[in-house]
């Protein structure tokens, strides 16, 4: 995997009355912009060019292909990640339902 720069943060977390979401419009504007400038270079437009005609397992390599250059990170300052931290931690206590377990903690 080639190596990926993670998008700046800030993340903003919100919260819905089931739950709590995490924007990281910072990752997916990083990413758009990174896709357009991977799609119009010599290593992806002609895959891209051909989609229409190369049928669905051309289009899941290149979307692999283009999966793997994109970032997958948010890199946050100590302060923004403390915050962003609290903040989880305060509304997912909120929206805990009481004797709720999450598979993935056992």
């Amino acid at each position: 995997m080639p190596d990926q720069k993670p998008a700046r943060g800030p993340l903003y977390v919100e919260a819905t009355p089931l739950y709590v979401t995490l924007d990281a419009s910072p990752l997916v504007s990083n990413n758009v912009h990174d896709l357009l400038d991977l799609l119009r270079s010599d290593e992806f437009v002609d895959a891209f060019m051909e989609l229409d005609t190369a049928g669905e397992l051309a289009f899941e390599e290149l979307h692999a292909a283009l999966v793997e250059r994109l970032a997958t990170k948010v890199a946050l300052t100590g302060r923004q990640a403390c915050s962003v931290a609290a903040q989880l931690d305060r509304l997912g206590q909120e929206r805990s339902i009481p004797g709720q377990q999450d598979r993935r903690a056992s």
